[in-house]
């Protein structure tokens, strides 16, 4: 009824195994150079934000006869440009700021958590609600730890990242050969 050539042989897919052994390679050298990678995440978050500073300013030129002057939007385009100018002037400041939000990130999460956590222990969950707890606690802990040494906040995502190009980059090449 359907041919879905389905089990059909299909070839080697090169796309996906070159992405892959390219992931795997970035993953590597995150690994062995964290610092050279923090300092390349800031330089691609300041060309982003550059980039959505002139989205905003363009759409503030686009739509000011439509809606007329959005003020709001010319100035976040401006902010942004500032910003993302400030960090690619100033890497050092850049990584700092990831690794603040890294840690900011970590306690409101944990903080947020730590609030459900509490819900829990009216719905009969018996153990999960005190592991729920723990872990959010200690998440909490983490984020604080990690906001007195952003250091090892910028350098943890870093890591974070690494690990999970290797990921990615292992299963791409798993599927390469999977098109087979």
């Amino acid at each position: 009824m359907f041919d879905s050539n389905y089990n059909t042989r299909r070839n080697f897919d090169w796309g996906v195994f070159i992405g892959g052994v390219v992931s795997v390679i970035l993953s590597i050298y995150l690994f062995a150079h964290p610092g050279k990678g923090l300092k390349g995440l800031v330089i691609i978050l300041a060309v982003l934000a550059i980039m959505q500073g002139i989205a905003w300013i363009s759409m503030f030129a686009a739509f000011h006869g439509f809606f007329g002057p959005s003020w709001t939007t010319l100035l976040s385009g401006i902010f942004d440009i500032l910003i993302g100018v400030f960090f690619l002037w100033n890497n050092r400041i850049g990584a700092y700021t990831i690794a603040i939000f890294v840690a900011l990130w970590f306690i409101v999460d944990s903080i947020i958590g730590i609030v459900f956590s509490w819900h829990l222990r009216f719905f009969q969950t018996g153990w999960y609600f005190f592991f729920n707890l723990l872990l959010n606690i200690l998440g909490l802990v983490l984020g604080i730890m990690l906001l007195f040494r952003p250091e090892i906040a910028g350098l943890s995502t870093i890591y974070l990242i690494a690990i999970y190009l290797m990921i990615f980059g292992v299963n791409e090449i798993a599927l390469a050969f999977m098109h087979r």
